[in-house]
């Protein structure tokens, strides 16, 4: 099929990648007027690979052109009960960290100039549906995929509002190297992703600004002096296919926040599905797809719930941490039993594991059990022992 992208950001790019692999052909429209906002982000082993299948570029090759560093897995500082442990990727996986402008330039480039996508500086204000197909300034295409920012679609709000804001920032690299930072502090967390070779840590600190304010919060004691802030509102679309010529992902589908580079992987997950509806583009299958869609939603929230359900050394002198833990303990004292997927529920209240049970989201039962045992300070291998 052929498929108009609307966008050319990270997801966009994630999304192109995967339609290729696919089999369709894509065409990306993007706003030649608009400047799109760099970050700092990671990702989780999955987009490397995705990358490298459909473009030939590994992560060691980016590295070298100083296009991203090496991220072997997650550095928790002052979640749980440790002041320390890290969350390492299984099977010797490797993911990365970039700097989305740098990177979706990168990207871009490599796959205009491979003639496998074609690029249209084009502002795309929608779309109209003519003889059974959909026509984009004047072209003709079977599907559209929107992924170019928030609309003013109905949207839903998360089951726990975690975070909404970040200032971000740079600072000397320490001793971080290969692992993504995740550092509870008393008004959220902060995230650092290290890139050795140019000697820094670029970072977020992120807070909930409906608990904690900007003034409330005290950089310039780490001699932090300039910094960039973003907001933005935790949401979801009410619907992955919105009809039969057309789809959204990216931020225009949902964003939470970016614990674990989930929204990278759900992007590709995403993406996924939509080509599953469109090798049968009928309505019983974009409601399944769509019932998929909202289970995944709802697997993500249930991760998150996990790792904030643990605390942090501040949760006898927050407002963010009291409240945050309180309500994903609710959340998941109130999963009901029943369904095979939620191994998560054996992990509560110190229960033994259950090894039969797949995955929820991106996170496998090996992915817990170093969460679990990190942030409750046990031995992962004695735990595996008693298995």
């Amino acid at each position: 099929m052929k498929i108009a992208l609307i966008g050319k950001g990270t997801s966009s790019i994630i999304t192109a990648l995967t339609c290729i692999k696919n089999g369709h052909e894509v065409e990306i429209y993007y706003d030649p007027n608009k400047d799109h906002l760099s970050v700092g982000e990671s990702t989780t082993p999955h987009i490397g690979m995705l990358i490298n299948e459909i473009l030939g570029i590994s992560i060691s090759e980016m590295c070298l052109e100083n296009i991203a560093s090496i991220k072997v897995g997650i550095d928790f500082i002052d979640w749980g009960k440790q002041n320390r442990f890290e969350h390492n990727f299984n099977n010797n996986q490797m993911a990365f960290h970039f700097e989305s402008g740098e990177f979706n330039h990168y990207i871009n480039s490599a796959l205009e100039n491979s003639g496998i996508v074609k690029f249209i500086p084009q502002k795309v204000e929608g779309y109209k549906i003519v003889n059974n197909s959909a026509i984009i300034n004047e072209n003709i295409y079977d599907f559209v995929i929107f992924s170019n920012g928030w609309e003013n679609d109905l949207y839903y709000s998360p089951i726990i509002e975690t975070v909404n804001s970040a200032l971000l920032y740079t600072q000397d690299i320490g001793n971080h190297l290969h692992h993504t930072v995740h550092r509870a502090t008393k008004d959220g967390w902060q995230f650092g992703l290290p890139f050795p070779k140019r000697k820094l840590l670029k970072c977020g600190y992120l807070f909930n600004n409906k608990i904690t304010s900007e003034s409330d919060i005290d950089l310039k004691r780490n001699n932090i002096k300039d910094f960039k802030k973003i907001d933005w509102v935790p949401r979801y679309s009410k619907s992955l296919i919105q009809n039969s010529f057309c789809a959204y992902n990216g931020n225009r589908l949902f964003f939470f926040e970016p614990l674990q580079a989930l929204s990278l992987y759900y992007y590709k997950q995403f993406a996924e599905y939509i080509c599953g509806f469109l090798n049968q583009n009928i309505e019983e299958r974009m409601h399944y797809y769509n019932n998929l869609y909202h289970y995944e939603i709802w697997a993500y929230q249930l991760s998150l719930a996990y790792h904030y359900s643990f605390g942090s050394k501040f949760d006898t002198t927050s407002s963010f941490w009291k409240n945050i833990k309180e309500k994903s303990l609710n959340f998941l004292n109130n999963v009901k039993p029943g369904n095979e997927e939620l191994f998560i529920l054996n992990m509560k209240n110190d229960l033994k594991y259950n090894t039969e049970y797949s995955k929820i989201g991106t996170f496998d039962v090996y992915d817990h059990k170093q969460l679990y045992c990190g942030m409750k300070g046990e031995s992962l291998k004695n735990l595996l022992y008693k298995l």
